[in-house]
């Protein structure tokens, strides 16, 4: 569970930030970010 409220903070704070910056590091960042959580949730 605490994985899964982890993944949706990632995935807000990521969208929070790509519309704050629009730019190409913030886009680097969700995309590291969401590799992140696929490591987390892959055995």
């Amino acid at each position: 569970m605490k994985e899964a409220v982890g993944f949706t903070v990632m995935c807000w704070l990521s969208g929070a930030v790509l519309l704050w910056m629009d730019s190409a590091a913030a886009t680097a960042l969700s995309g590291v970010l969401a590799l992140a959580a696929l490591d987390i949730f892959t055995p």
